[in-house]
C-alpha cells in the first residue's frame, strides 16, 4: 500500500508557503545565489500540484511568469483548471499525467521546480523516475525544491504509519474510512495506557493530529507514505549524480550558522562534506521533515548579500518591529546578535524606503559598515522580520471607493464567505498570500461588494457564530448594522495595509 497513490478521496491541499518563488529565492540568496530573478519573467513547475490552490495564487501574484502544474489525479486537475478558468488566469496550465510517463522534451526548461508532499510516498524506482524527470525539466542555473519525510525525527512516526497501514486493510469503504477505523483502534489502545504511545511522544502527538484533521487529507499522507523516513545524505547523493548540488534549506534560519549555535563547527570549511554537515543538522534539530533547495549546475555568487538584494523591494509586516515580537525571535535565535534595539530603530526609520538599495543608503548614512549591513540583512531575512517584495506603494489611497484588482481574490471572497477559515488572498506585492479572519472578510465584502445582507444570506450555519452585546444570536438587520458601524475602524486600521499588499485598489 505504501507505494500506491490514493485517488479515491480528494486531497484538499493547503497553500504551500515555502514553495513560493519569493521564499525559495530568499533562501537561495542567503546561500549565495541569485540566478533566478523573480521580478522578471520566469517559468515555474509544480510536480504533484494537487488541486492547484498554490499555483493559482502564485499565477495571480506573478502575472509576468508562467506556471505549470502536473498531477496524476484527474479530480485534482479538473478542480485546479476550473478555478483558473473562473479567475481568468491565462499564465497557468494544469496537466493530468504521471511525471514518469510525460516527455520532458515537450516542455520548455523551468527556472524553478517544486515537489511537495509526494517524494516520501514513492518507492525507490518511482523516486528515481521523478528525479530523472526533474534533471531534464530544470534549466542550468535553475532551482529545485524537494520536501520529504526525514530521519532521525521520523523514527517515531514511521511505525505509527506502518501500524495504520496494516490495520486499514481490516476496514471497508474508501481510504478515508479505512484510515478512520485504524486510527480509532490505535486511539483506544493509547487511551488504555498503551506503552508505545507513552514512550514515543512524537507518535502520540501525530496520532492526535491524524484524529483531528480531515480523514481524506490524512489518507493521502499516511496511507501513501512509505513507513520509513529518508536520510538527507542519501537524497543529496541521489541528486548530485543528476547535476543538482545542495544549496540550502527552505527553513530560512537553517541557512545561518549563528542561528544554529548548538551545531559543532568544523575546524575548516572543507573538513566535513555537505552531506555530513546536513546529517549533523538533522540530528541537532531532530528533523522529521526536510525542505531542501538544490541548484542545477550554476555557480554560487561571491557578491555580498547587499548587492544581490539591491533591485528588490522589502516588506515589513505590521507588528514585526514591536518589542514583544523582536524579543520572541531573539529568544528563539539568541545568535542573531545584530538584531539589536538600535538596529530595529534604524530599520523602523527606514521602512518608507522602496528598495533594499535605498535602505542600504539609509543604513550607511547612520554609520553602519557594509559588512554590518550585509550580516544584518541575512539575520532579518532568516528570522522573517523582513521579506523580499515588489516595491511598495507609500501613498495613501485617495477616495472612498475600493475594488479588488485580482479576479481570483474577488472569486475567493465570494465563494468562501460561508467558511470560518477561507482560502487566502493572493498578494502581488509580497508574491505570497494573506489569510484573513471571517470578520475582516465580511468588512471586505462591505467595501468591495457593498450588499452586506447578501453576505448574511450566504453565511448559512456560520450565522450562529455571531452574537450581539447581550449574547443573543443576531438577526439579519442587526448583523448588517454591526458590520456597517464597525467599518470605519476597519478602514482606518486594516485597509491601508491591504492597499499596500495590492489586495485592494
Amino acid at each position: 500500500m505504501g507505494a500506491q497513490y490514493t485517488q479515491d478521496v480528494e486531497f484538499n491541499s493547503d497553500f504551500g508557503a515555502l514553495q513560493t518563488p519569493v521564499h525559495i529565492c530568499t533562501a537561495a540568496m542567503l546561500c549565495g545565489y541569485d540566478g533566478v530573478n523573480i521580478n522578471d519573467s520566469f517559468r515555474y513547475l509544480d510536480i504533484a500540484c494537487g488541486n492547484g490552490h498554490t499555483l493559482s495564487i502564485l499565477a495571480d501574484a506573478y502575472p509576468q511568469a508562467e506556471f505549470v502544474g502536473i498531477d496524476i489525479n484527474p479530480a485534482h486537475i479538473a478542480k485546479a483548471s476550473e478555478l483558473a478558468r473562473q479567475a481568468g488566469l491565462s499564465n497557468v496550465q494544469f496537466i493530468e499525467g504521471d511525471i514518469a510517463k510525460l516527455a520532458p522534451s515537450s516542455f520548455q526548461p523551468f527556472d524553478i521546480c517544486t515537489v511537495s508532499g509526494v517524494y516520501s510516498w514513492l518507492d525507490a524506482q518511482r523516486q528515481a523516475q521523478l528525479l530523472d524527470a526533474a534533471e531534464q525539466l530544470v534549466r542550468l542555473g535553475g532551482l529545485f525544491y524537494l520536501d520529504y519525510s526525514a530521519m532521525p525525527g521520523g523514527a517515531q512516526t514511521a511505525p505509527l504509519y506502518q501500524m495504520i497501514q496494516k490495520l486499514a486493510g481490516q476496514f471497508t469503504g474508501n481510504s478515508a474510512d479505512k484510515l478512520t477505523g485504524a486510527s480509532h483502534l490505535l486511539s483506544a489502545i493509547r487511551d488504555g495506557g498503551g506503552q508505545f504511545f507513552e514512550q514515543n511522544e512524537q507518535a502520540n502527538q501525530r496520532l492526535s493530529s491524524i484524529l483531528a484533521n480531515p480523514a481524506a487529507d490524512e489518507a493521502h499522507e499516511v496511507l501513501n507514505m512509505q513507513p520509513h523516513g529518508l536520510w538527507s545524505a542519501d537524497v543529496i547523493s541521489s541528486l548530485a549524480i543528476r547535476e543538482f548540488s545542495f544549496l540550502g534549506s527552505a527553513g530560512l534560519q537553517h541557512n545561518l550558522p549563528e542561528l544554529s549555535a548548538h551545531l559543532p563547527k568544523p575546524k575548516t570549511e572543507t573538513e566535513l562534506s555537505i552531506a555530513s554537515q546536513q546529517l549533523l543538522q538533522d540530528v541537532a534539530w531532530n528533523v522529521a521533515q526536510r525542505k531542501d533547495i538544490y541548484l542545477k549546475g550554476g555557480q554560487i555568487d561571491s557578491k555580498p548579500l547587499t548587492a544581490r538584494l539591491q533591485h528588490y523591494g522589502f516588506y515589513i509586516a505590521p507588528g514585526a518591529l514591536d518589542d514583544q515580537n523582536v524579543a520572541f525571535i531573539l529568544k528563539q535565535f539568541p545568535g542573531a546578535q545584530l538584531i539589536t534595539r538600535t538596529h530595529i530603530s534604524y530599520l523602523n526609520k527606514g521602512r518608507d524606503c522602496q528598495t533594499f538599495a535605498e535602505l542600504t543608503k539609509h543604513f550607511s548614512g547612520l554609520g553602519l559598515t557594509d559588512d554590518t549591513i550585509d550580516h544584518l540583512y541575512s539575520q532579518l531575512l532568516a528570522t522573517r522580520i523582513v521579506s523580499l517584495a515588489q516595491p511598495l506603494p507609500n501613498k495613501d489611497k485617495q477616495g472612498s471607493a475600493f475594488s479588488m484588482p485580482s479576479a481570483l481574490n474577488r472569486l475567493v471572497l465570494e465563494q468562501d464567505i460561508h467558511l470560518e477559515h477561507g482560502r487566502p488572498f493572493a498578494s502581488s506585492t509580497i508574491g505570497s498570500r494573506l489569510l484573513l479572519p471571517i470578520k475582516d472578510r465580511l468588512y471586505l465584502w462591505a467595501l468591495v461588494i457593498g450588499d452586506v445582507g447578501s453576505a448574511w444570506e450566504k453565511l448559512g450555519d456560520l450565522r450562529n457564530a455571531f452574537h450581539g452585546p447581550n449574547g443573543q444570536p443576531l438577526n439579519k438587520g442587526e448583523f448588517v448594522n454591526i458590520i456597517q458601524q464597525s467599518l470605519p475602524a476597519f478602514r482606518a486600521k486594516v485597509v491601508p495595509e491591504l492597499v499596500r499588499l495590492g489586495i485592494l485598489l
